[in-house]
């Protein structure tokens, strides 16, 4: 299938002098799940938004389905890439169902309204995302995990080839962390899909990822598989902190043990 989106010497400021992102150089493949690490202030959230087509790189570019991302027209390119942000947030008291269809909107035409077709793509991404049974609950009276996963099957929705998720964890408990990962993962791999997460969570990337992109101070550090980039030397550099890395004894994956300072109790 060769390579669907990726990026080539691409470069993003903010005003004249201040470089966020500077000869960034990846690809995400079909079927592959893409991690992207990195501390605060390295461009991660920068370089969602222009994977996203929200902003639009100063040097180099970016290609979808060897394609220029910026020939794409807004309703085409969200039939094609998917955003599931960190925070969303609903002033109404919508249905889990309600807010799948929302996904629905770049299939549908000026003063459209959704027909049983989109009706039946909803309910199947409810469905692929195991929270059917969720349909017909208001959004806000679900549990972070729960919502999590309603807001990924509006991603499924759009029947996008790429899904983009900003730090889909970052406000869940642990069981909540492995459901959604697993959930990505099947997704992945099973559907074709190509994505990329952005995450604080260095050990569940490493788990969880086919590769890992590390970034830091725009520049991407490392990118590989996730043992040949999740290391001690890495780590320090990047993250400035010291940890021990070794070995998940039941999957082999990095496993990253911070040190503390100071003598033990």
């Amino acid at each position: 299938m060769g390579r669907f989106l990726r990026t080539q010497g691409m470069g993003y400021r903010f005003g004249q002098e201040i470089w966020a992102l500077r000869e960034i150089d990846l690809e995400i493949r079909p079927g592959e799940f893409l991690g992207v690490l990195g501390p605060n202030g390295s461009g991660k959230s920068t370089l969602l938004k222009i994977l996203d087509g929200i902003l639009v790189p100063q040097e180099g570019e970016v290609r979808l389905n060897n394609r220029p991302l910026t020939t794409y027209h807004r309703a085409d390119l969200a039939k094609e890439v998917a955003m599931v942000a960190q925070e969303t947030h609903f002033r109404f008291s919508f249905s889990a169902l309600e807010v799948v269809l929302m996904g629905r909107f770049p299939h549908l035409g000026r003063f459209q309204f959704e027909g049983q077709h989109d009706l039946s793509v909803a309910y199947k991404a409810l469905e692929d995302t195991h929270c059917l049974h969720l349909a017909q609950r208001p959004i806000h009276k679900l549990s972070g995990g729960e919502k999590q996963r309603v807001l990924l099957a509006r991603a499924l929705a759009q029947e996008p080839r790429v899904i983009l998720l900003d730090e889909p964890t970052s406000f869940l408990d642990l069981k909540y962390k492995k459901e959604i990962f697993d959930l990505i993962v099947v997704l992945t791999h099973h559907k074709g899909l190509s994505v990329l997460v952005v995450s604080h969570d260095i050990d569940l990337a490493a788990q969880y990822c086919d590769r890992v992109v590390m970034l830091r101070e725009g520049r991407i550090y490392a990118q590989g598989l996730p043992e040949d980039v999740v290391t001690v030397q890495n780590i320090d550099a990047v993250y400035s902190c010291p940890v021990i890395v070794d070995r998940n004894p039941a999957t082999g994956a990095p496993r990253v043990n911070l040190l503390r300072a100071g003598p033990p109790n």
